[in-house]
């Protein structure tokens, strides 16, 4: 299992978050996850904190915002994984409450695949609005 930490400063806002992950090569496609692309899924049902070890219950936003970030690089991974399927399962989250947005799950798992899977990384652009505090993510594709 592979943890990456996704850090954004900018002037007026920091993010932060760990995620801890690992990749399954399936014959067959999992039954009860998220599927992300053809062959590429999400399980986030055992997420613990990171820093605890308390279980966590990601929200369906959240567990959006992991699809969101997946689904940028699955091409990419299975163009890489030629057969089967690719199951990834987050396992832990290092949330730091003043630095955690539930979009940073989107860049921060997309940088996880980049890594575990040897792709080019994929920039994305964080801004916040500062009258809403909503975020918005520029992928640049």
């Amino acid at each position: 299992m592979e943890t990456y930490r996704y850090k954004v400063q900018r002037s007026g806002f920091g993010l932060f978050l760990g995620i801890a992950a690992e990749a399954t090569r399936l014959t067959n496609p999992p039954t009860t996850c998220v599927p992300v692309s053809n062959r590429v899924w999400l399980d986030a049902s055992e997420v613990k904190n990171a820093f605890y070890g308390n279980p966590l219950a990601l929200n369906e936003s959240e567990v959006a915002w992991l699809r969101v970030g997946l689904g940028k690089v699955s091409d990419d991974i299975e163009r890489i994984e030629t057969s089967g399927h690719v199951l990834i399962s987050v396992r832990a989250l290092e949330i730091l409450e003043v630095d955690y947005a539930e979009a940073a799950l989107a860049p921060a798992i997309a940088g996880w695949a980049a890594e575990r899977f040897a792709l080019p990384p994929r920039r994305c652009n964080v801004s916040r609005d500062g009258a809403t505090g909503r975020f918005t993510l520029d992928w640049s594709e």
